[in-house]
Parts: structure tokens; sequence; C-alpha cells
């Protein structure tokens, strides 16, 4: 079963500055950075919990997915119903998160 998936205002800024860099650095490569976020998603809709736990408070249990080819993760919170995207993460940035 696929779960929907919300992307939080934060996390899809996130992610257009990451294409948009990857853009600019190589033509094509933006679209790539894409193309391996959508899979990341869908491999989070259909598994939300899943994945890793980087926090852990009453009100929500974050967990992080490696995207793959590129050093970011996406950040989610599973609430039973539905997928809650906070952020598309740079590894190399520290984290908000912990």
């Amino acid at each position: 079963m696929a779960f929907p998936i919300i992307v939080k205002e934060e996390a899809a800024t996130d992610a257009l500055e990451a294409y948009l860099y990857y853009e600019a650095q190589v033509t094509g490569l933006g679209d790539k950075f894409l193309q391996a976020l959508v899979t990341c998603y869908d491999r989070i809709k259909t598994n939300p919990q899943y994945y890793s736990f980087i926090s852990s408070k009453k009100a929500r249990t974050l967990r992080d997915l490696q995207i793959d080819g590129f050093p970011y993760v996406v950040i989610s919170d599973f609430d039973g119903e539905r997928i809650i995207v906070y952020a598309v993460h740079n590894n190399y940035r520290q984290s908000k998160f912990h």
C-alpha cells in the first residue's frame, strides 16, 4: 500500500536549491537529481516505517533515507496515515534535526 506524501514548503525549497545547483554544474544533472528524489519518495510511500530513526519525540518520529547517487537524505515522519517530508537535507551540512 502506498501512503500519501506531503512535502513541506521547506523541503520543496531544499529540493529546488539542489536541483538548481546540480543543473548549474552540468546540464541534465539537476534532472537526474529530481529523478532520484522521486524514486526516494516512492520508496518511502510504500515502506514509511522501514528507514532509520534520526529522532524520536512524542510529537513525531523522524526518519531519513539516502537519495541514491547524491549526498542528500529525505527527512520524513509517518503518522499512520500519511508521510510528511520535512527536509531534503544535504549530508555535508550540519543537521538541524539532531
